[in-house]
């Protein structure tokens, strides 16, 4: 029943049993085996060798390129602390993250959003929050409230942006690495800098396009399942991503299928060239 659907919020917990979930056709989900290879990956490929600053318990990636490009990767929105599952732990640990990689002197920015996965959209928003010097509209969120008419939804509630006061920001181009494997919060941090009043560039492929939190209910035999009730709108409300994902402005090659033959990152090339091409 689960399969078919090929949604990654959709999934059945069995406890101890097992779970399943499906994610869509020709993507993987993240996990930390996979985070692994992507970063042994990028640090042979596009940083010569070069190992990076790790930091909320290893989820945050950083190196300063030559050309003064910063380079985060982050490959979830949570569990930054491994003693502290509170929100307002891993809150303080990124802000503390943030604070080391968004600095003055930054003569642009790629974000790797490539392999991300679970966290909170709360923290997704908090990185938006150093990338501008103006609030704005990120998105606009519904969910379904009647069981009968699916077409039935609560008025869509505007989700803002507001610059993270007495921070520095960071308000010049920043090129967004992304692809299939990039799932839910990180896929909220992509939509909300679709609407970035400064240059921004998503390069890579599209999103995994599941955006909703998840309703879980208990079925008869104990098991949870799990499904999406919601949709993320754009800020006029006429349009969601769910199934499909953000499609990128410059397609690149499946970042997933580059990591498995050891070859070319052929995003963040593109990333480096459309970055300086901006700031020269």
């Amino acid at each position: 029943m689960v399969l078919p659907l090929y949604d990654a919020h959709v999934g059945i917990d069995a406890g101890d049993t097992g779970g399943f979930g499906q994610s869509r056709p020709g993507t993987m989900i993240p996990g930390p085996g996979l985070d692994r290879q992507a970063q042994a990956f990028v640090e042979q490929h596009d940083l010569a060798g070069t190992r990076l600053r790790t930091f909320a318990n290893g989820r945050i990636g950083y190196a300063r390129l030559p050309d003064g490009t910063g380079y985060p990767r982050i490959s979830g929105f949570g569990g930054y602390d491994g003693n502290s599952p509170t929100y307002a732990r891993n809150s303080a640990i990124l802000d503390q993250t943030l604070s080391q990689v968004i600095r003055p002197g930054l003569r642009g920015l790629v974000l790797d959003l490539r392999i991300s996965g679970d966290g909170s959209d709360v923290l997704a928003l908090q990185v938006a929050e150093r990338l501008t010097d103006r609030a704005y509209v990120a998105y606009a969120k519904r969910a379904r409230n009647d069981p009968t008419d699916p077409g039935r939804h609560t008025h869509p509630q505007p989700v803002r942006v507001q610059p993270a006061p007495g921070r520095f920001r960071y308000t010049g181009p920043v090129a967004v690495l992304t692809g299939g494997e990039a799932y839910s919060a990180g896929e909220t941090l992509t939509q909300a800098l679709i609407q970035r009043p400064a240059r921004t560039v998503r390069i890579g492929q599209s999103t995994q396009g599941v955006f909703s939190d998840v309703l879980e209910r208990i079925l008869p035999n104990g098991w949870t399942f799990g499904l999406p009730n919601e949709e993320y709108l754009t800020p006029s409300g006429r349009k969601t991503f769910d199934g499909g994902g953000i499609p990128p402005d410059i397609r690149a090659g499946n970042f997933g299928q580059e990591i498995t033959k050891g070859t070319y990152d052929s995003a963040f090339a593109k990333a480096l060239a459309a970055i300086r091409c901006h700031t020269n």
